[in-house]
Protein backbone atom coordinates (compact mmCIF):
# COMPACT_ATOMS: atom_id res chain seq x y z
CA UNK A 1 0.00 0.00 0.00
CA UNK A 2 1.42 3.43 -0.76
CA UNK A 3 1.48 6.47 1.40
CA UNK A 4 -0.87 8.16 -0.83
CA UNK A 5 -3.59 5.22 -0.35
CA UNK A 6 -3.11 4.94 3.56
CA UNK A 7 -4.15 8.43 3.66
CA UNK A 8 -7.03 8.45 1.35
CA UNK A 9 -8.01 5.10 3.80
CA UNK A 10 -7.52 7.06 6.61
CA UNK A 11 -9.18 10.04 6.04
CA UNK A 12 -11.97 8.26 4.62
CA UNK A 13 -12.07 6.55 7.63
CA UNK A 14 -12.65 9.26 9.82
CA UNK A 15 -14.76 11.28 7.64
CA UNK A 16 -17.36 7.95 7.55
CA UNK A 17 -16.90 7.75 11.77
CA UNK A 18 -17.06 11.99 12.28
CA UNK A 19 -20.84 11.35 10.20
CA UNK A 20 -21.68 8.91 12.54
CA UNK A 21 -20.51 9.54 16.01
CA UNK A 22 -19.40 13.07 17.91
CA UNK A 23 -15.52 13.92 17.31
CA UNK A 24 -14.78 13.93 20.86
CA UNK A 25 -15.93 9.88 20.48
CA UNK A 26 -13.77 9.09 17.84
CA UNK A 27 -10.19 7.47 18.78
CA UNK A 28 -7.11 6.25 16.51
CA UNK A 29 -8.25 3.17 17.14
CA UNK A 30 -11.45 3.36 15.87
CA UNK A 31 -9.73 5.02 12.14
CA UNK A 32 -7.81 2.45 11.66
CA UNK A 33 -9.87 -0.36 12.39
CA UNK A 34 -12.73 1.30 9.92
CA UNK A 35 -9.49 1.82 7.58
CA UNK A 36 -8.35 -1.41 7.76
CA UNK A 37 -4.44 -0.87 8.29
CA UNK A 38 -1.82 -0.37 11.60
CA UNK A 39 -2.09 2.05 14.28
CA UNK A 40 1.69 3.26 12.95
CA UNK A 41 0.41 3.89 10.10
CA UNK A 42 -1.88 6.40 11.51
CA UNK A 43 0.78 8.35 13.51
CA UNK A 44 3.20 8.08 10.73
CA UNK A 45 0.63 10.32 8.11
CA UNK A 46 -0.72 12.42 11.72
CA UNK A 47 0.54 13.40 14.91
CA UNK A 48 -3.36 13.65 16.33
CA UNK A 49 -6.74 13.54 15.25
CA UNK A 50 -7.28 17.24 14.89
CA UNK A 51 -4.38 17.57 12.73
CA UNK A 52 -5.58 14.81 10.34
CA UNK A 53 -8.80 17.24 10.55
CA UNK A 54 -7.18 19.85 9.87
CA UNK A 55 -5.22 18.34 7.07
CA UNK A 56 -8.83 17.06 5.34
CA UNK A 57 -9.90 20.80 5.49
CA UNK A 58 -7.01 22.13 4.35
CA UNK A 59 -7.67 19.93 1.25
CA UNK A 60 -10.80 20.69 0.75
CA UNK A 61 -9.88 24.36 0.61
CA UNK A 62 -7.44 23.58 -1.60
CA UNK A 63 -9.84 22.08 -4.00
CA UNK A 64 -12.95 25.01 -3.17
CA UNK A 65 -10.08 27.30 -4.48
CA UNK A 66 -9.73 25.46 -7.47
CA UNK A 67 -13.32 25.03 -7.91
CA UNK A 68 -14.81 28.58 -7.23
CA UNK A 69 -11.83 30.64 -8.49
CA UNK A 70 -13.56 32.67 -10.60
CA UNK A 71 -16.68 33.92 -8.68
CA UNK A 72 -19.05 36.36 -10.07
CA UNK A 73 -21.76 36.95 -6.75
CA UNK A 74 -21.79 37.32 -3.63
CA UNK A 75 -23.71 34.03 -3.48
CA UNK A 76 -21.40 31.75 -5.28
CA UNK A 77 -19.57 33.05 -2.43
CA UNK A 78 -21.53 30.91 0.25
CA UNK A 79 -23.63 28.15 -1.22
CA UNK A 80 -20.79 25.51 -2.09
CA UNK A 81 -20.31 26.10 1.44
CA UNK A 82 -23.91 25.92 2.19
CA UNK A 83 -24.20 22.79 -0.28
CA UNK A 84 -21.42 20.82 1.57
CA UNK A 85 -22.70 21.48 4.63
CA UNK A 86 -25.82 19.96 3.73
CA UNK A 87 -24.46 17.02 2.45
CA UNK A 88 -22.19 16.54 5.09
CA UNK A 89 -24.39 17.24 8.01
CA UNK A 90 -23.38 15.41 10.87
CA UNK A 91 -19.86 16.20 9.92
CA UNK A 92 -20.06 19.31 9.78
CA UNK A 93 -22.19 19.40 13.42
CA UNK A 94 -20.39 16.59 15.34
CA UNK A 95 -17.07 18.51 14.71
CA UNK A 96 -18.76 22.24 15.35
CA UNK A 97 -20.06 21.44 18.65
CA UNK A 98 -16.77 19.88 19.76
CA UNK A 99 -13.70 21.35 20.89
CA UNK A 100 -12.11 20.67 17.48
CA UNK A 101 -14.74 23.82 16.48
CA UNK A 102 -11.99 26.03 15.63
CA UNK A 103 -10.22 23.99 13.01
CA UNK A 104 -13.38 24.68 11.21
CA UNK A 105 -13.78 27.95 11.69
CA UNK A 106 -10.45 28.97 10.59
CA UNK A 107 -10.98 27.03 7.32
CA UNK A 108 -14.69 28.41 6.77
CA UNK A 109 -13.40 31.79 6.90
CA UNK A 110 -10.36 30.73 4.44
CA UNK A 111 -13.20 29.61 2.05
CA UNK A 112 -15.41 32.94 2.87
CA UNK A 113 -12.33 35.50 2.37
CA UNK A 114 -10.88 33.69 -0.34
CA UNK A 115 -14.60 33.51 -2.69
CA UNK A 116 -15.20 37.39 -1.32
CA UNK A 117 -12.07 38.39 -2.43
CA UNK A 118 -12.36 37.01 -5.89
CA UNK A 119 -15.91 38.65 -5.96
CA UNK A 120 -14.51 42.04 -5.37
CA UNK A 121 -11.99 41.52 -7.52
CA UNK A 122 -14.31 40.67 -10.33
CA UNK A 123 -16.41 43.46 -9.79
CA UNK A 124 -13.70 45.99 -9.48
CA UNK A 125 -11.13 45.01 -11.83
CA UNK A 126 -11.56 47.87 -14.21
CA UNK A 127 -12.73 50.92 -11.35
CA UNK A 128 -10.41 53.07 -9.70
CA UNK A 129 -11.34 51.75 -6.38
CA UNK A 130 -8.05 51.72 -3.45
CA UNK A 131 -6.89 48.08 -2.25
CA UNK A 132 -7.71 49.57 1.26
CA UNK A 133 -11.08 50.12 0.53
CA UNK A 134 -11.52 46.16 -1.15
CA UNK A 135 -9.48 44.95 1.99
CA UNK A 136 -12.82 46.66 4.08
CA UNK A 137 -14.89 45.72 2.11
CA UNK A 138 -13.78 42.16 2.07
CA UNK A 139 -13.26 41.79 5.91
CA UNK A 140 -17.20 43.05 6.39
CA UNK A 141 -18.37 40.21 3.52
CA UNK A 142 -16.40 37.61 5.08
CA UNK A 143 -17.60 38.40 8.30
CA UNK A 144 -21.16 38.79 7.59
CA UNK A 145 -21.07 35.58 5.23
CA UNK A 146 -19.32 33.41 7.85
CA UNK A 147 -21.61 35.08 10.61
CA UNK A 148 -24.44 34.41 8.91
CA UNK A 149 -23.29 30.07 7.92
CA UNK A 150 -21.86 30.27 12.12
CA UNK A 151 -25.58 30.97 12.98
CA UNK A 152 -27.34 28.08 10.80
CA UNK A 153 -25.19 25.93 12.26
CA UNK A 154 -25.59 26.65 15.89
CA UNK A 155 -29.19 26.19 14.69
CA UNK A 156 -28.27 22.94 13.53
CA UNK A 157 -29.04 23.75 10.17
CA UNK A 158 -32.67 22.80 10.91
CA UNK A 159 -33.86 25.04 7.80
CA UNK A 160 -33.48 24.83 4.42
CA UNK A 161 -30.98 27.93 4.09
CA UNK A 162 -30.16 28.16 0.22
CA UNK A 163 -32.78 31.18 -0.18
CA UNK A 164 -31.71 32.98 2.81
CA UNK A 165 -28.20 32.93 1.60
CA UNK A 166 -29.33 33.53 -2.16
CA UNK A 167 -31.16 36.73 -0.89
CA UNK A 168 -28.11 37.68 1.13
CA UNK A 169 -26.03 37.41 -2.00
CA UNK A 170 -28.28 39.47 -4.00
CA UNK A 171 -28.29 42.48 -0.72
CA UNK A 172 -24.68 42.44 -0.41
CA UNK A 173 -24.15 42.29 -5.02
CA UNK A 174 -26.69 45.36 -4.73
CA UNK A 175 -24.77 47.57 -1.82
CA UNK A 176 -21.15 46.55 -3.51
CA UNK A 177 -22.56 48.31 -6.54
CA UNK A 178 -23.93 51.28 -4.72
CA UNK A 179 -20.48 51.14 -2.38
CA UNK A 180 -18.13 51.20 -5.29
CA UNK A 181 -20.59 52.97 -7.41
CA UNK A 182 -20.02 50.54 -10.26
CA UNK A 183 -23.81 50.82 -11.80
Amino acid sequence: MTAGDANARLEGAFLKLVEEKPFAKITVNDIVKEAGVHRNTFYYHYQSIPAMLSEICRKMVAKMFIIYKDVQSPSDCILPLVRYSKEHKMAILHVFHSDARQILMDYVRQIGRFSIERYIDNVTKRTGISKHDKEIMTRFYTAGIVGVWTDWVEDNMESDSTEDFIRIGAILEKTTIEAFNLS
